[in-house]
């Protein structure tokens, strides 16, 4: 398999390692993934040129349906803030539903 190499800063070295940590990977596991997740938002991008996609308006019954959603989020956590494990989930499976959809 190809290698790619990365010289960091020690800064960006620590953070990269903390990082990592947060997520239960070692530090070349977690680059990976990180490029990973750029590289399918790059692919949201119309393919040869900068151009966002249109955002779909927001109607009435779509508002609902993310006030729904908000008011399940809240509930399910007690009414008290998201914890970052929640967040870390909560971003996985939007990951991999983007992920399911390409294909």
């Amino acid at each position: 398999m190809p290698a790619i190499q990365l010289f960091v800063d020690e800064p960006t070295r620590r953070r990269l390692e903390e990082s990592a940590s947060r997520h239960r990977q070692d530090v070349q596991t977690y680059c990976v993934s990180v490029l990973q997740h750029q590289l399918l938002e790059d692919s949201l991008f119309t393919f040869g040129s900068a151009e966002l996609p249109l955002p779909r308006p927001l109607d009435d019954d779509l508002l609902a349906q993310m006030r729904m959603s908000r008011q399940r989020t809240f509930a399910q956590s007690g009414g008290g803030h998201l914890s970052l494990e929640i967040l870390e989930l909560v971003r996985a499976e939007r990951d991999e539903e983007l992920l399911v959809s390409l294909y």
